[in-house]
């Protein structure tokens, strides 16, 4: 018998876009600190209901291309998935209206969102050793790059639209999407 692929995958820009006309760098420079150490921004009361507010399913459509790659990735016999998220507890509401219209937890073994707040780093690292997972997903490079070098013998791959000549860690891969995944490297 054969031993079971664990993979973990996030959530945001691989199954839910960002808002259209959005730019993803102004979403990050709201997201991330800037203070040359990887740590990520709790907004405050009145932020927290603007994103509320840009999180409704108009504005975070599902990428159809990922979740139908998915359920080819799926399988009980062979691998474990995993979501491991870091959308904050503030999100939560509007995360399970998401996921009850779109139904993508049927293909998780388990989901993991950090509705304890936690720094995103620091919390799929946990998800991960925990888990065991042997495969990560993200569309975040600070954060793969944080965790590459904590779990040197775990894949991790990037995905990115702008598949560039990038120095890489050696556990990180670009991709475009899960399809390039499920081809790729499994």
């Amino acid at each position: 018998m054969s031993k079971k692929i664990v993979i973990g995958i996030d959530f945001d820009k691989i199954f839910v876009n960002y808002p259209p006309f959005v730019p993803t760098t102004l979403i990050e420079r709201f997201y991330k600190k800037r203070n040359h150490k990887l740590s990520y921004r709790i907004p405050g009361k009145i932020e927290q209901q603007i994103r509320i507010l840009s999180h409704t399913p108009l504005f975070r459509q599902p990428i159809k291309a990922n979740i139908s790659d998915l359920e080819k990735i799926f399988d009980g016999e062979k691998s474990s998935i995993f979501l491991v998220s870091s959308r904050f507890s503030f999100l939560k509401g509007k995360t399970n209206l998401w996921n009850k219209k779109h139904n993508i937890s049927k293909f998780f073994e388990k989901m993991y969102f950090n509705y304890e707040n936690q720094q995103p780093h620091l919390f799929k690292d946990r998800v991960i050793k925990k888990e065991n997972i042997k495969k990560f997903i993200d569309d975040d490079l600070d954060l793969l790059q944080y965790l590459s070098a904590k779990n040197p013998e775990v894949e991790f791959y990037w995905v990115t639209p702008n598949i560039a000549k990038v120095n890489l860690p050696k556990n990180i891969k670009m991709i475009r999407n899960l399809k390039e995944f499920r081809l790729k490297y499994l």
